[in-house]
């Protein structure tokens, strides 16, 4: 009889088990802290080098191993945290199922010393692919210093799956993040390669939140805390002015460890609602103390999903607990000003007619785009255009635009043109009206015309950015005052990425130690604009590209930096000058009609209608 059927290698079934809770170097990094953690030390020094792909190392001031624990602590199922299975019941720290040292030591080369306070000296152990390769005795501190060198390195299908050294350098801040949050009364040193990134003492939260994401989000925290029999809630929301449009700084907590949960992250949404603008995400560091008995933390093997006994009352009190720090800070849904005339609201959300075809493989400008910054006379794709400004019943008169820049004024001239010598005063010129800072209205031949302002500045910075990023060169206008810009380590692995192209998008930028960039130049139009604000927005809005639209990095980039200039333009204060420089410069576009996100941008709107409208 053919026996199928056999045991796995040890190495094997390790290497298995190690793709469970080893998925990239921030796993890595994710169980260490945490072993640190659980073994009581209050000082915690993580460095990593090229993403932690070749070297990561965590070193503690906790308890330590003895000889016997160093050896064991490598095998599979080994803990010291179950005896029986009612244990299981009544966890209240991190590592349990012994098998994260064991998964790491199966896929990298692992050197580990540890010494507990009572004895003389430590123990080192080096494990390469699961085979124990060396064991002495050695002189430390007390305490434990783990090091993984070159993670899967006997698993190289693997190892090609893993992002650049900035995209996996971000997955193993934001695992730092997480542990350091959570307990700040923990110090840490966090470095990369030798170059100190954050260092933090023992303090409260805070404090520790300003560490780690600056100093601007101790200003805008606001305490939650609300206590029940069955759950207590504790921790910090962040005001509406520091929300993003990107999830990423939310954070749960339960019983100190950190958890996902869609769930609850309703709850909080739902609790800011009318207080953030349209797909923004709010702040908040959440920390849930509930008995070990009535959740389930064992439902997923990164252990960042559990259950709870009763999840909608959990859901209750977490959302009346923000509910209740934003009712004492008195804050109060921000009023939208919609324009007055029912009208012309119906027709934003109405399709232009004969709309073009829209795609988001827009081709950069041809040779013969002119660039709105010099003086020109506007090429239009459309040679009728001029038409629409015709005075009404005089088809031979038509009105070429001259737009002229000085600095940052815009200034138009019209000259009227004409087969015969009759010529027509500039005065008689319609004049556009600025409405609510949202809307252009401007009288053509055949009624009035709508304009959507920011939809409008954001197409024509779009075609100008997509032209500089093919061309490889912009306009930078010099800040007279320097800004410096400091950000978390999953921001500047951002732009130290795609360094290069935030300059050719115009923004003169350089390094300035730690996370810091010194911002010495902004793009011509966007000068006037506050440099953190707008670099911070630039980069959320990259981000939420990148996740939900599947266009070429040079676009995503274009339409990041356009979107988030245009929220930033104060339309209410623009004039006549102003007004006119938008209508040239977005006839001049190559797609004048939509925004870059597809939306319409302008509307002509009958006179019949208009007269309709108005005397109903």
């Amino acid at each position: 009889m053919n026996h199928i059927i056999r045991l796995l290698p040890d190495a094997i079934a390790n290497q298995i088990a190690a793709g469970e809770v080893v998925q990239r170097p921030a796993s890595v990094v994710k169980e260490l802290l945490e072993n640190a953690i659980d073994a009581g030390a209050t000082e915690i020094l993580l460095r990593v080098k090229e993403g932690g792909k070749t070297f990561i190392q965590v070193v503690d001031n906790g308890k330590g191993m003895s000889e016997l624990d160093a050896r064991m602590c490598f095998e599979r199922h080994a803990t010291s945290k179950i005896r029986q299975f009612e244990d299981m019941q009544k966890l209240a720290t991190y590592g349990f199922r012994g098998e994260a040292l064991a998964s790491i030591a199966a896929v990298s080369q692992l050197e580990m010393k540890t010494r507990q306070p009572s004895e003389e000296t430590g123990t080192l152990i080096r494990i390469e692919g699961s085979e124990r390769k060396a064991q002495e005795s050695v002189a430390m501190e007390p305490g434990s210093s783990f090091i993984t060198r070159n993670l899967f390195y006997n698993v190289p299908a693997r190892r090609n799956f893993l992002k650049s050294n900035q995209v996996e350098f971000a997955h193993i801040s934001e695992e730092f993040y997480r542990v350091a949050l959570s307990y700040p009364n923990v110090s840490f040193s966090f470095y990369q390669g030798d170059s100190l990134l954050i260092k933090t003492s023992s303090s409260h939260l805070p404090k520790r939140v300003s560490a780690v994401f600056g100093d601007s989000y101790r200003e805008n925290l606001l305490a939650v805390s609300e206590e029940t029999d069955f759950l207590k809630v504790s921790g910090y929301i962040g005001k509406p002015e520091i929300s993003r449009k990107t999830r990423g700084e939310q954070y749960f907590f339960a019983n100190n460890r950190f958890i996902k949960n869609g769930y609850l992250h309703h709850a909080v949404a739902s609790a800011f609602e009318g207080l953030l603008p349209q797909a923004s995400f709010p702040f908040y560091i959440l920390f849930l103390e509930i008995s070990p008995e009535k959740i389930d933390i064992n439902v997923h093997p990164t252990k960042t999903e559990i259950k709870f006994e009763n999840e909608r009352f959990v859901y209750s009190i977490v959302q009346a607990a923000v509910r209740k720090a934003l009712q004492q800070s008195m804050l109060v849904p921000a009023i939208d000003f919609e324009p007055v005339s029912p009208w012309l609201t119906q027709l934003t959300n109405q399709p232009v007619t004969e709309k073009p075809v829209f795609t988001t493989e827009v081709n950069p400008p041809s040779s013969g785009y002119t660039n709105p910054y010099q003086t020109h006379k506007s090429t239009r794709p459309d040679p009728n255009w001029e038409k629409l400004f015709s005075a009404s019943g005089r088809s031979n008169a038509t009105y070429v635009s001259a737009f002229e820049t000085k600095g940052q004024n815009d200034t138009v001239r019209f000259e009227a043109t004409s087969e015969t010598t009759e010529s027509r005063p500039v005065s008689e010129k319609p004049k556009p009206m600025n409405l609510h800072g949202q809307y252009l209205l401007y009288q053509v031949k055949s009624g009035l015309m709508v304009i959507h302002m920011a939809r409008a500045w954001e197409r024509i910075s779009y075609e100008r950015l997509i032209l500089n990023l093919e061309s490889g060169s912009s306009a930078t206008q010099q800040l007279l005052f320097p800004v410096t810009l400091h950000f978390s380590d999953g921001d500047f692995a951002l732009v130290e990425e795609m360094g290069e192209e935030i300059r050719t998008l115009g923004i003169d930028w350089s390094a300035f130690g730690g996370n810091s960039i010194l911002v010495s130049g902004l793009p011509a139009d966007l000068s006037r604009q506050e440099p953190g604000r707008l670099f911070q927005e630039f980069l959320e809005q990259y981000r939420w590209n990148q996740g939900q639209l599947k266009i070429p990095k040079k676009q995503s980039l274009a339409r990041a930096l356009a979107k988030r200039s245009s929220t930033q333009q104060e339309f209410h204060f623009w004039k006549e000058p102003e007004l006119l420089g938008l209508v040239n410069r977005l006839f001049a576009c190559q797609v004048p009609d939509l925004s870059p996100d597809g939306e319409p941008i302008s509307r002509i709107i009958g006179m019949d209608e208009v007269v309709g409208l108005l005397l109903k």
